[in-house]
C-alpha cells in the first residue's frame, strides 16, 4: 500500500494544473481514507497492516506539509477517535 500511496502523494505534488488547496483537499481526502482503513483493521483484530497504515500517513502529512497546511497535529491530538 505504501507504494502506491508514495505515488499518488507524488502525482498531487507534481500536478501543477490545479490549485494549492485542491491538491491539499486530494491528500486530506486520501488521509480520512487510510485513518478509515486503520479503523476497520483494528476492528477486525486479525487484519493488520498497521505499519503500512501508519507509515501512508506520515507520508501524507509530509505532502501536506510541503503545501503548507500544518493543522493535523492539533487536530488528531484533540480527537478522542485517535488511533
Amino acid at each position: 500500500m505504501t507504494s502506491r500511496i508514495r505515488k499518488q502523494i507524488a502525482d498531487i505534488l507534481k500536478d501543477k494544473s490545479r490549485s494549492k488547496d485542491e491538491r491539499i483537499a486530494e491528500l486530506l481526502t486520501m488521509r480520512e481514507d487510510v485513518r478509515a482503513l486503520q479503523r476497520v483493521e483494528t476492528e477486525a483484530g486479525g487484519m493488520t497492516t498497521d505499519e503500512q497504515s501508519t507509515s501512508g500517513l506520515r507520508e501524507i502529512d509530509r505532502a501536506l506539509e510541503k503545501l503548507g497546511h500544518h493543522e493535523l497535529m492539533d487536530a488528531d491530538e484533540k480527537n478522542s477517535a485517535t488511533l
